[in-house]
């Protein structure tokens, strides 16, 4: 009974046995794999603290310290510096612990341990370790301090390799070339090492040795002399192209076909595309072709080919000729190297197709750009051309490109989000709208079928390429639909952008198992109806991607058209002059304005949360709101161009409701224009107190720029008002407001404060015509009102208008003989100006003209004021009710009076 006793025992104690070294390192590599970097170098310090505490248990050993670094590879993907800083940092000290254990006589560095460090190694993860504070001592962190130039730490890795008896292969001088980036003479010296390494080259030359490197890498020094030219071709640093191939000849080694491919994008990016067909030339053994390269770059290719190799005619290094002349639009060039690649029966592969592709994109964007250039010159030049203000380009150069790169996508088999993107933007830039929306449509079919493969729970990650590229592409798209103010396009994209958007929504609904809406079906159109008279449902569907379930992971942006999105729709609908969709879409962008509204930020409530989060800024609910405030502006822009000041009041009304701030000055001036072109002065007096009483919510100081300290919202405000009401005539009201301004402030004050008894000055620095002419009207009427009639005034006015010592301001200053025009042409009676001797930037106005023109004003109002009395008596008197009743018995009499004639000559 006992023995059975124990062994059941033993059956309930039974555990799963104690991870080995193959254990760990498996987990760790497959943690690097994920990247999950993090996790991995966790599990090696779990590792390493059991083995220190328990002496039975395995200790981490070179396979796992390797895995560990790789680790840290992988986590090395993000684009922080100071991220990669702290990995790179992580992966010294494990190396810096290797390294230690190397004088153990176990578990020391190889050389996959320094090559994982290579590949770590960066000029920007350098500089941000230099920039860490002086305290930190370790060792890994003196041996990146006490050198200055990058490729000093990548020296004394290799030495410390050479140090430790540890071999240096050929990825491990690749990876040291590639760590140096774009520093050609870095990688040039880092070749040479290799090539002066006895023991790399012996090495490299034993087949052998080769076995255990697989692909390019196999090559051993010409792997590594391509990595060089690679450095050496993006900068086109020809001179250490030249030397890269000397060096590789003094060793006895030859180039290959990736050595020439190298020199022709060197080639390519100095634009030297004649010499690129003297290189393919040469390749056929042509000498004199040759000799063109020897003369020029020094570059002697038939003598570091191997003769088996000539004829060099690859596929590879056409495509790469052509990629490198379309790169400079030598169209010319690409042309024949595509014939001499036909007679050679030779056919562009996928990838090089792909390139070429990319290529006729970005001329195609390119082109368009200069052909908008072209367009505004013409309409500068010739401004009755447009319509509305859009510019309209004539698409040449760009529409042939695109349907180039059109009709060679066909020829891609499954193209990658990537390719179809740029083709879409290249289709979009030259006016092909529908082209662009049937990539667009297939681009949403894609990303469709990747949202039906995320079916399982929410922590389940989907690899989503398509619906990770396409909100860039919609912003994109979008852009140049407002660039050209093309409003039908734009919206059709919208159409397309809500489908996407409302499956998205029914997607994570039925995930969590809830019923889809019935407005999802109606959301879809809502943008088209903005062409029509239809009015903006009030129930405007808000797009939600927090329960997106395992795509809210990979989409860096909502798919649905957020604020930004509406703010280009309007911009386009007002560039094309379509205010009925700017009245349709205002509403749309509701919800996006309000998130930015004061209320929201933790500045007011800091003790508060919003819906269980933390508050944001001000500061950030400040910068969200610029973004999306030129909404507005473009909106009463299109509303001014058709006259529609009804609707441009109204929506800054609700834009001051949404935003709880005060509409950009743009906007408000805007209004005041198309309400002074009806003549409703009142109405924009009214418009710019409503504006000037909402509280100024500041910005900080360092996001307002130095340039608007002096020009104000309020000084610009009043400015703009007051130039508006006196282009249409309405002078009363432009000195009202010119008197409110300098009143609060806002505007400056006109008389100088060291006017004498014999004259008044009048300082007229940095005012436009208008804010001039009322600044003298309402200076002369307050300093005249001071006596008791205008025969008492004894002093001359001197008016300061642009060369005055007193000018400070920085504003274009009133000419001189603008306001002598303004002061005979715009007073009644004429203000006679004369200029005072000695200085031409000063007027001198007799004092006889201002009691004249002063008595002309104190008649003037008496007149009006008789013309209401007037008015108002024959109102209370009934006088003229009674002559309009009179009137109309008259008419009706004789009404009658010719009905009965009429009857009776129809009688006889």
């Amino acid at each position: 009974m006992e023995a059975s006793s124990r062994v059941d025992d033993r059956e309930t104690k039974w555990s799963l046995p104690l991870p080995n070294t193959y254990t760990y390192a498996l987990a760790i590599s497959a943690c690097a794999r994920c990247n999950k970097g993090e996790l991995a170098l966790s599990i090696l310090d779990q590792m390493e603290t059991n083995a220190s505490s328990d002496k039975t248990l395995v200790e981490p050993n070179t396979w796992v310290y390797n895995a560990a670094i790789a680790a840290c590879s992988e986590s090395n993907q993000q684009t922080q510096s100071k991220a990669k800083a702290a990995n790179l940092l992580t992966a010294l000290k494990i190396l810096e612990k290797m390294e230690k254990f190397t004088s153990n006589g176990a578990n020391g560095p190889d050389t996959v341990s320094y090559n994982t460090v290579f590949s770590l190694l960066d000029a920007t993860s350098f500089n941000a370790l230099k920039e860490m504070n002086d305290d930190d001592k370790t060792d890994e962190m003196s041996r990146l301090k006490r050198h200055d130039r990058f490729a000093d730490v990548v020296i004394d890795l290799l030495d410390s390799m050479r140090e430790h008896g540890i071999s240096r292969d050929a990825i491990t001088y690749y990876n040291a070339i590639m760590a140096c980036g774009l520093d050609s003479q870095d990688a040039l010296e880092i070749f040479r090492l290799c090539i002066h390494d006895k023991d790399f080259i012996e090495n490299a030359t034993m087949k052998d040795s080769q076995l255990h490197l697989k692909g390019r890498a196999a090559s051993g020094v010409v792997f590594v002399a391509n990595a060089a030219l690679s450095v050496a071709s993006i900068t086109g640093d020809m001179p250490v192209v030249s030397e890269v191939v000397a060096d590789l000849s003094s060793i006895g080694a030859n180039m290959n076909s990736e050595s020439i491919r190298h020199i022709v994008r060197a080639l390519g990016n100095i634009g030297d595309c004649e010499m690129i067909l003297a290189l393919l030339i040469c390749l056929r053994g042509q000498d004199f072709a040759n000799d063109l390269m020897k003369e020029r770059y020094s570059i002697d290719v038939l003598s570091n080919l191997s003769k088996s190799s000539i004829p060099m005619i690859e596929e590879e290094i056409y495509s790469a000729a052509i990629t490198s002349s379309l790169r400079h639009d030598q169209l010319g060039v690409a042309d024949q190297v595509l014939l001499s690649m036909k007679k050679n029966g030779l056919n562009l592969n996928q990838n090089s197709l792909k390139e070429i592709i990319l290529e006729y994109c970005r001329m195609a964007i390119d082109s368009s750009k200069e052909e908008f250039k072209i367009a505004r010159l013409m309409k500068r030049q010739e401004p009755d051309i447009s319509v509305h203000g859009i510019v309209e380009p004539i698409y040449i150069t760009s529409l042939a490109r695109a349907k180039a790169a059109m009709t060679m996508l066909k020829g891609i088999e499954e193209p990658s989000p990537g390719l179809l993107s740029p083709v879409a933007k290249a289709c979009c830039a030259a006016g092909l709208w529908q082209e662009a929306r049937s990539i667009v449509r297939r681009m949403h079919r894609a990303a469709i079928r990747e949202l039906q493969q995320d079916t399982g729970p929410p922590s389940m990650i989907v690899k989503g390429e398509f619906l990770a590229e396409l909100p860039r592409l919609h912003r994109s798209l979008l852009k140049y639909c407002a660039k050209g103010g093309n409003i039908t396009p734009a919206l059709n994209f919208a159409d397309d952008i809500q489908f996407l958007a409302s499956k998205i929504r029914q997607h994570g609904r039925s995930l969590r198992g809830l019923k889809t809406r019935e407005e999802e079906s109606e959301a879809v159109l809502l943008s088209s109806r903005l062409l029509m008279d239809i009015e903006t449902p009030d129930n405007v569907p808000e797009t939600d991607f927090s329960n997106a379930g395992a795509l809210h992971s990979i989409l860096e942006r909502p798919i649905g058209l957020t604020g930004q999105d509406w703010k280009l729709i309007l911009i386009a609908a007002s560039r094309g002059g379509h205010w009925k969709v700017c009245v349709g879409t205002l509403p749309f962008i509701r919800p996006y304005v309000k998130e930015t509204h004061p209320m929201y930020a933790r500045d007011f409530f800091p003790t508060e949360s919003n819906l269980g989060r933390s508050r944001p800024s001000l500061a950030r609910l400040n910068r969200k709101y610029d973004r999306i405030a030129r909404a507005l502006t473009a909106a009463i822009l299109c509303f001014e161009a058709r006259s529609q000041y009804a609707w441009a009041i109204r929506a800054i009304d609700d834009w001051v409701e949404w935003s709880g701030r005060r509409p950009r000055k743009e906007a408000v001036a805007s209004a005041c224009r198309v309400l002074a072109k009806r003549y409703r002065g009142q109405e924009v007096i009214n418009l710019v107190a409503r504006v000037m009483s909402i509280p100024e919510i500041r910005h900080s100081d360092d996001d307002a720029p130095d340039d608007d300290i002096d020009y104000t919202y309020e000084k610009a405000l009043y400015t703009e008002a007051i130039n508006a009401l006196y282009k249409f005539g309405m002078y009363d009201e432009a000195d009202q407001l010119y008197a409110e301004g300098a009143a609060n402030g806002h505007l400056p004050w006109a008389v100088m404060e060291d006017s004498d008894a014999s004259n008044v000055k009048l300082d007229l620095h940095g005012m436009s015509i208008a804010v001039a002419h009322s600044a003298i009207c309402v200076s002369l009427q307050k300093e005249t009102a001071r006596s008791s009639d205008g025969s008492g005034w004894d002093k001359d006015a001197i008016i300061i208008t642009g060369t005055g010592r007193r000018s400070g301001e920085r504003f274009r200053p009133v000419l001189t003989a603008e306001v002598q025009k303004m002061l005979h042409g715009q007073f009644v009676p004429p203000l006679g100006a004369v200029s005072v001797p000695g200085n031409k930037g000063m007027l001198k106005i007799p004092k006889e003209d201002i009691v004249d023109w002063f008595d002309h004003q104190r008649r003037q109002k008496r007149d009006r004021l008789l013309a209401v009395a007037e008015a108002m008596r024959d109102i209370t008197s009934g006088e003229r009710i009674e002559r309009a009743l009179m009137q109309s018995s008259n008419r009706l009499e004789r009404a009658l009076r010719q009905k009965y004639e009429n009857v009776d000559e129809e009688a006889e």
